[in-house]
């Protein structure tokens, strides 16, 4: 139990760690255009990147297969700026359900393999071990239910209100988060 609790502990730090700039900058692209009132279509977003990111973590860490390292860490900001440029083109009147899903699952593949890449760094064994694995990926979980709550109740309490800032304030956020993604990784 103290080893889950552990990397438990780990995965909940190497989200919420400030450091840990990527995961709060594709975390907040992804929740802001969305409030309390319509939470429903953010969890399945996130439900999707969740899936694919702990898959990923498993073929990874169990050596099924290994990418570069430095390619996912070219396609991680990648991502960040993808979503939150996505913030910027009105929505368009098709159903967009299952696109966003599997770039979501898509998306959470690529995050995964950089987890590993971290994963990797912090475990104290040679031998793969399941309580570890698990703990880190609760861990992880939590951390971002904690910024997607966070970034839903500022963009439900933004959103509510009717002058320039909060009614663009989705816009706003997104082209900040592009800004620091250009200025952080490139």
């Amino acid at each position: 139990m103290d080893t889950f609790l552990f990397y438990l502990k780990v995965g909940i730090n190497h989200i919420i760690d400030l450091n840990a700039y990527d995961h709060l900058l594709f975390l907040s692209s992804i929740s802001l255009p969305y409030t309390f009132k319509r939470y429903y279509s953010l969890f399945w977003i996130v439900t999707f990147f969740t899936i694919g990111h702990t898959v990923s973590l498993f073929i990874s860490t169990y050596n099924i297969y290994n990418p570069n390292l430095d390619v996912i860490e070219f396609l991680i900001p990648l991502t960040i700026l993808f979503s939150a440029v996505s913030n910027l083109i009105p929505k368009m009147e098709i159903k967009k359900t299952s696109f966003s899903h599997f770039i979501s699952l898509i998306f959470g593949l690529i995050h995964g393999f950089g987890f590993a890449g971290f994963y990797d760094q912090i475990t104290f064994s040679d031998q793969i071990e399941f309580t570890p694995l698990i703990g880190f990926t609760i861990g992880v979980e939590i951390a971002q239910i904690i910024i997607v709550v966070f970034v839903l109740f500022f963009s439900s309490m933004f959103q509510s209100k009717r002058n320039f800032f909060t009614k663009n304030f989705t816009k706003i956020m997104s082209i900040l988060i592009c800004l620091l993604t250009i200025l952080i990784f490139f």
